[in-house]
C-alpha cells in the first residue's frame, strides 16, 4: 500500500448523522479548524434512515418537570442508566433544540387542538412532554448553509479504519478515501458520531454505513464501552416498502396472521392473557421491552418466523380502528402513501428488526471518552440510555451531546498543539477467511437477537473465530478498507457478545430466555473492554465508570 495522504485539522469528526453534524457545527463556531469526515455522503446514518418519516424531539415541558423526567428516564433505565449524563440532558435539550430552531431550523409543534391527545405521550412514558418534529427534508435545506457559513470542510466517501495515537493521546485517524487511496489526518482533537450497532445483524432499520465500525475502532484503541447488550428491537416492514417502521401508535388497529391464516396471538400467546391486553400495552412503545406483556407479541412473531422459515408475518389493519387514532396516526399514513406507496388497505409482512442502540462507547457529561483527545456523541454512545429509554430521546441525545462534544473539544484543541510530526503507517492487512461480514451478521441474527440463551451465544462465537486476517500480502486500497472495516466489525460484537454473556437475566430492551425473571443484583451497568485481542465485561458502579 503506498504512503498515505496527509491533512491536519483543529477538531476531525467522524459521522454526519445529527450528533456529527451538531459537533461539527459548534466546534466551527468555537473558532477552530474543524473537518467533517463520513464513510459515504454527506448526511447520512440513522438520522436520515428513509423507513421513518422524521423524528421527534422530547424534553420537560417546563422547569419544573425536569426532575420528574428525570426520574422517569432513570425508572425507565432499570438501574443501568448513568444519572450524570442523564441530568446533563434534559437541563440541557430545551435550550439546544431551541438554538436550533433559532438557526433557521423549522420544528413541528402539535396543533393547540390536538397536542393533549395520547399519540403525542412519548412510548414508554407516562405523560406528555414538549414535543417537536424534525423532518429530514428540512434539515437537508437548512444545514449545508450552517455548515458552509462556519467553514467547516466536508470529507465524504471517506471510510474511517484506525484511530491514531501519540503517548496515549488520540491524534487523527487514518481512512480510504473513495475506495482508492489511504488518506492519514491529524488533529488535536476526534468526535466520533458513528453509530450504533444494528449494522451487525443481518436485518436491520438502518441505513448499510450504519456497521458498527466505529465503536470497534475505539475499542481496539483502548475506549470503553457501556450496557452494549440493550439493543432496541422494532417491528417494520418486510414487504410492500421493506424497512419501514411499523408505527406503534397503530397496534391496537393491527391483526397478524399466520401462513395458514390463523390469528398470530391467539395461536401463540401464553393461556390467561388475551390479545386486546397485549396489543393495548404494545402501541405505548414501538421498542420491544421485557417490561409487560407486549413482550408476547414480538416473541411470537419470532419463533412463527423462526419455526415457519418465512421472512414475514401478514399484518391487516382495522380501517374503523385506525380512523379512530387521531391526528398522529394519519399524519403517519398519509406520509406512508406518499413516500412508500404503501395503503394501509394492503396485505402487508411484518417482521422483528434490529433498530438502535442503547449501548455504546462510554463518556462523561463532557463526552469525553476514556481516552484523551476522543469525545464521542450520538447513538455510539451509552450512558444516556439505558434497559429502555423514552421515545424521541436518541435523536434529542445526538443533539445535545453533539453541541457539548462540539464545544468541549474546540476548547480542547486550542490549548493544544498538534502531536509529533513523524509520519504514522497503517498497518498492512487482509481478511484471510471465507467467513466475513455476510456471515457475521447472520450469525448474530440467528444467535444474538431477540430470544438469546448461552448457547446461542456460544454459536454466534464461533462463527466470530472464524475470521481471521493476514499482514503477509501487500493489499490493495479496497482489500485494506474490507479488513480494517471487518477487524473492527469484529471487535465490537464481540465485546457484545460478551457483555450479553455476563448478563443473565431480562431487562428492558434485553431478553435472555435462560434467565427471564429479573434479578436485583445485576441492577449496574457494564462495561466493556477489548484488550490483547479479548473481549471483557464487568458489572461497576456509577462512580467507577467515570473515575477517568
Amino acid at each position: 500500500m503506498e504512503r498515505s495522504q496527509m491533512e491536519e485539522t483543529d477538531v476531525l469528526v467522524i459521522g454526519s448523522g445529527i450528533a456529527g453534524l451538531s459537533a461539527a457545527l459548534y466546534s466551527a463556531m468555537g473558532g477552530v479548524k474543524v473537518t467533517l469526515a463520513t464513510a459515504v455522503h454527506l448526511f447520512s446514518g440513522s438520522t436520515f434512515f428513509p423507513g421513518t418519516w422524521g423524528f421527534g424531539l422530547v424534553g420537560p415541558e417546563s422547569e419544573e418537570d425536569e426532575e420528574e423526567f428525570i426520574k422517569t428516564i432513570l425508572s425507565l433505565g432499570k438501574g443501568v442508566a448513568l444519572p450524570s449524563l442523564v441530568r446533563t440532558f434534559v437541563e440541557k435539550v430545551n435550550g439546544s433544540v431551541d438554538e436550533l430552531e433559532a438557526m433557521g431550523l423549522t420544528l413541528l409543534k402539535p396543533s393547540s387542538e390536538k397536542e393533549g391527545e395520547k399519540e403525542y405521550i412519548p412510548c414508554f412514558d407516562h405523560k406528555h412532554r414538549r414535543w417537536r418534529g424534525l423532518t429530514k427534508k428540512n434539515l437537508l435545506e437548512v444545514m449545508p448553509g450552517l455548515l458552509a457559513k462556519h467553514g467547516v470542510t466536508i470529507r465524504p466517501f471517506h471510510k474511517a479504519l484506525e484511530l491514531t495515537k501519540d503517548n496515549e493521546r488520540i491524534s487523527g485517524a487514518f481512512f480510504i478515501k473513495e475506495g482508492k487511496e489511504l488518506v492519514h489526518i491529524r488533529a488535536k482533537a476526534v468526535i466520533l458520531a458513528t453509530g450504533g450497532l444494528s449494522g451487525l445483524y443481518k436485518y436491520r432499520l438502518t441505513t448499510d454505513d450504519v456497521t458498527g465500525t466505529g465503536v470497534g475502532m475505539a475499542l481496539r484503541a483502548g475506549a470503553k464501552t457501556v450496557n452494549l447488550e440493550f439493543l432496541q428491537k422494532m417491528i417494520g416492514f418486510v414487504t410492500p416498502g421493506p424497512k419501514t417502521v411499523h408505527n406503534e401508535k397503530t397496534f391496537e388497529a393491527s391483526n397478524f396472521y399466520t401462513g395458514s391464516g390463523e390469528d398470530l396471538l391467539k395461536k401463540r400467546l401464553p393461556e390467561g392473557i388475551s390479545k386486546e391486553e397485549v396489543l393495548k400495552l404494545r402501541a405505548l412503545h414501538g421498542p420491544f421491552s421485557t417490561e409487560t406483556d407486549s413482550k408476547y407479541l414480538d416473541l411470537a412473531l419470532h419463533e412463527e418466523l423462526q419455526e415457519s422459515g418465512q421472512k414475514g408475518v401478514l399484518l391487516r389493519y382495522d380501517a374503523e380502528k385506525v380512523k379512530a387514532q387521531g391526528e398522529f396516526v394519519k399524519t403517519y399514513f398519509d406520509w406512508l402513501k406518499e413516500e412508500k406507496g404503501v395503503s394501509m388497505d394492503e396485505d402487508i409482512h411484518v417482521a422483528p428488526y434490529m433498530h438502535a442502540s442503547n449501548g455504546g462507547l462510554l463518556i462523561d457529561e463532557k463526552a469525553r471518552t476514556s481516552l484523551e483527545g476522543l469525545y464521542a456523541a450520538g447513538e455510539c454512545t451509552g450512558g444516556m440510555h439505558g434497559a429502555d429509554r423514552v421515545g424521541g430521546l436518541s435523536t434529542a441525545n445526538g443533539i445535545v451531546f453533539g453541541k457539548i462534544a462540539g464545544i468541549e473539544a474546540a476548547s480542547y484543541s486550542r490549548k493544544r498543539g498538534y502531536q509529533s510530526g513523524n509520519q504514522e503507517e497503517l498497518k498492512n492487512l487482509k481478511v484471510s477467511s471465507k467467513t466475513g461480514r455476510k456471515e457475521l451478521q447472520d450469525a448474530l441474527y440467528a444467535h444474538a437477537f431477540l430470544s438469546v440463551t448461552e448457547e446461542s451465544i456460544e454459536k454466534a462465537e464461533r462463527v466470530l473465530d472464524k475470521i481471521t486476517f493476514t499482514t503477509e500480502e501487500s493489499s490493495t486500497a479496497k482489500e485494506l478498507e474490507d479488513a480494517y472495516s471487518l477487524l473492527n466489525e469484529k471487535a465490537a460484537a464481540a465485546v457484545l457478545l460478551q457483555s450479553i454473556i455476563e448478563r443473565k437475566e431480562s431487562r428492558g430492551s434485553f431478553y435472555r430466555k435462560d434467565y427471564e425473571s429479573h434479578r436485583s443484583d445485576f441492577d449496574r451497568p457494564l462495561v466493556g473492554t477489548f484488550s490483547e485481542g479479548k473481549p471483557q465485561a464487568s458489572f461497576y458502579s456509577e462512580g467507577e465508570v467515570t473515575s477517568w
